[in-house]
């Protein structure tokens, strides 16, 4: 058991190691962290010295509803009759809050437990207070686990505060994201809409409204306050103007009109990554029906955090993991030695154990063999 943390916590220190950029890089870290304590749904809130929220990162779907109740009557307010208020993360130190601080009767009876929690599966939590050089506030590290699963043991904790540090390190070291970068789709299912022209939402899949949140710049009261048809039409808007040209093209040509079978596509980046919007227009069949706009949006993330992830599910050690990521981003094996501060004979060794657990003989055959995993 003690390789496997081993082999997980190094893999979590190479993601960390990349330079990326805080928003990019916290969605991969979140992801990671299943893979050393298990937990159900992770969060991580971003706060400035001061200890008042930024933004926000929770894995899987938001419900607006209960995000916007705890911001208009729980955040800072009646938290406090359950919990430490949000804003005390400016005097907390650094380091674990315990699970048990909130594992007893008279939380699980609070309003805020009954009101915000218990609705979106959550029961248990482990608190982490992230600061960087000089004890400078970066945020709080959350991971939830719900009903029916156990509370995180002490053995638990202790091995989330090891990699507090690794994960602290990563956010001081962030970087402005590289538009030119290659990126490829993450982990997340693509996300379809049902709109009209204006961008009025009909339809929306169940995580469409939390990623239209980070296409427009993150997920935080000011976001979680606007409606689902505002972020659309901010996300979507050139678009939407695409689709609204083809529609005025196709009632000229009528409905045998090649305007009609046109999908349109957009590209567009932020911290939070890149994303790929494409749509179709849909021809009314009767009269007065308008036309609908069927859209699907994605986001998209670097390819060496896809790269990281793909290595960490072969069967190798981490550093042939390393190894084999370096080898796969151009190094040569004289070149990776010398980053790693190792022998070059360390390498080759690497590479030839790596080539045999995989049964590839190449570095394009084991080129092959990631891109097919991670397809």
């Amino acid at each position: 058991m003690k390789n496997r943390w081993t082999r997980e916590i190094a893999a979590l220190r190479e993601l960390c190691a990349l330079g990326l950029p805080a928003q990019t890089l916290v969605p991969a870290v979140l992801e990671a962290l299943h893979r050393v304590v298990p937990s159900s749904r992770n969060l991580f809130d971003w706060t400035d010295e001061s200890g008042r929220l930024i933004h926000y990162y929770f894995e899987g779907p938001i419900d607006t509803t209960i995000a916007q109740l705890y911001f208009d009557e729980f955040h800072n307010r009646r938290e406090a009759e359950a919990m430490p208020r949000f804003d005390a993360l400016a005097q907390r130190p650094g380091g674990i809050h315990s699970a048990a601080e909130l594992d007893h009767a008279s939380f699980f009876g609070s309003a805020l437990f009954n009101e915000i929690w218990r609705p979106q599966g959550l029961k248990y939590r482990v608190e982490a207070v992230l600061r960087g050089p000089g004890g400078r506030l970066q945020g709080s590290l959350v991971l939830y686990r719900g009903p029916g699963e156990v509370c995180f043991k002490l053995d638990e904790e202790r091995r989330l505060a090891q990699v507090l540090p690794i994960i602290s390190a990563g956010l001081s070291r962030s970087s402005a994201p590289i538009a030119q970068e290659r990126h490829v789709a993450t982990l997340e299912p693509a996300q379809s809409l049902l709109l009209d022209l204006d961008g009025s939402v009909q339809h929306a899949s169940p995580g469409a409204e939390r990623l239209l949140m980070l296409a427009s710049g993150g997920i935080g009261s000011s976001t979680l306050a606007q409606p689902l048809d505002w972020l659309a039409r901010t996300a979507l808007a050139p678009l939407l103007q695409r689709l609204r040209e083809q529609a005025m093209a196709g009632a000229i040509q009528g409905h045998a009109g090649s305007a009609w079978r046109q999908p349109a596509e957009m590209n567009f980046g932020n911290l939070w990554g890149q994303f790929k919007a494409q749509a179709q227009l849909l021809m009314p069949h009767g009269a007065g029906q308008r036309v609908l706009v069927q859209a699907t949006l994605e986001r998209h993330e670097p390819y060496r955090v896809a790269l990281a992830r793909t290595l960490h599910s072969l069967p190798l050690t981490a550093g042939q993991a390393t190894v084999c990521g370096a080898l796969l981003q151009g190094h040569t094996q004289a070149q990776i030695a010398e980053q790693l501060g190792v022998a070059p004979a360390t390498v080759i060794d690497h590479v030839r154990k790596s080539y045999r657990a995989l049964d590839v003989r190449s570095v394009l055959e084991l080129r092959a063999l990631v891109d097919a995993r991670m397809g």
